[in-house]
């Protein structure tokens, strides 16, 4: 039986070199228990090298919040979230954008004060 495949939309946006955001879509195999970090980490190894996220050791405990992303439109934890089929992944509104899902963590800090 062929692995199934999905469809990831990413926002895609570095404001030190283009004018306005767009979208790429990859396409990924989906294994059981795959999060949403488990695919932006297939994409970066596999597809595109030059995306840009957050991964961190400590993360894929769910306690640093530093993986907060917009997944088909509900804010979440990449590492916390599970996947079973085609996704659209974007950084939060409120946050200035550096680079596709990276934003200012100083407005984080602010927005939970």
């Amino acid at each position: 039986m062929p692995q199934k495949k999905i469809k990831v939309k990413m926002f895609k946006f570095d404001p030190a070199v283009e004018n306005e955001p767009h979208y790429k879509v990859y396409e990924v195999p989906l294994t059981e228990g795959m999060s949403v970090l488990d695919i932006l980490d297939y994409i970066y190894e596999n597809i595109d090298s030059s995306i840009a996220y957050y991964d961190h050791a400590a993360c894929r405990h769910g306690l640093c919040s530093g993986c907060i992303v917009v997944v088909n439109r509900k804010t979440c934890l990449a590492c916390q979230t599970p996947v079973s089929g085609d996704i659209t992944i974007e950084p939060p509104s409120k946050f200035k954008v550096i680079r596709d899902l990276v934003y200012t963590p100083s407005q984080i800090m602010e927005e939970q004060v």
